[in-house]
């Protein structure tokens, strides 16, 4: 096995792992905030591909040795503006802004804020200094072979979920604009209301964002 590939595979291994912490840190905090389980995310399963990819652009971005000043700056900045992007993305795709800091002080346009970025900044030291080079010490104690092998494995499970889970989000958005008539100045809460009426998968996806908020206007 060529080292390229090898390393390939040890970043998709990052990307799974950091989707799996990221699920876990967004269900434990909404636990302690709403007091019930929610599972947290676009994918049925436990992963929330944002962190992932945050922290492989982090990993890849950013170095082991560079000062911890440049490190959460760097952090904070990669960090803010995926979830800007992905937020951006989202609505234009599918008419629905899932998550808003509007509330919040020191936010741009409700997609980001300053708590948030701080969060990165510090998760990029985190990363960086310390849970990296226990992952990759980790890494190094299994069969090369037999790693890659649970590694595409999962990755394959991983798009699968997302498969089905983007045919569900874009069965939301179907569902939206079939209800768009309907509804005046309270369409918002009320679009939630019908969906949640008309499959557990939409229901899934609502409770897991209870700030989803519809982004579109209604045809006269």
């Amino acid at each position: 096995m060529s080292e390229v590939i090898y390393r390939f595979i040890v970043l998709c291994a990052l990307f799974l792992i950091y989707s799996f912490i990221g699920w876990l840190i967004e269900v434990i905090y909404t636990f302690i905030t709403e007091k019930k389980f929610i599972n947290r995310g676009f994918l049925i399963g436990p992963l929330v591909p944002i962190w992932g990819t945050g922290a492989i652009l982090i990993t890849l971005i950013l170095k082991p040795d560079d000062s911890l000043f440049n490190t959460a700056i760097s952090s904070a900045f990669i960090g803010t503006f995926l979830e800007y992007v992905v937020n951006y993305v989202m609505e234009k795709l599918f008419k629905v802004r899932w998550w808003d800091y509007s509330q919040l002080p020191f936010n741009i346009n409700g997609r980001v804020w300053l708590g948030s970025s701080c969060f990165f900044g510090l998760g990029g030291i985190l990363i960086v200094q310390i849970i990296n080079p226990i992952f990759f010490n980790i890494f190094t104690m299994f069969d090369r072979y037999v790693f890659c092998v649970i590694i595409i494995l999962l990755l394959l499970l991983a798009l699968i979920d997302f498969c089905i889970s983007f045919n569900i989000i874009n069965k939301l958005k179907i569902s939206v604009d079939s209800v768009r008539k309907d509804y005046t100045e309270e369409i918002s809460k009320k679009v939630k209301s019908v969906l949640m009426s008309k499959s557990v998968w939409f229901s899934r996806l609502l409770k897991a964002f209870p700030n989803i908020k519809i982004s579109f206007k209604v045809k006269k």
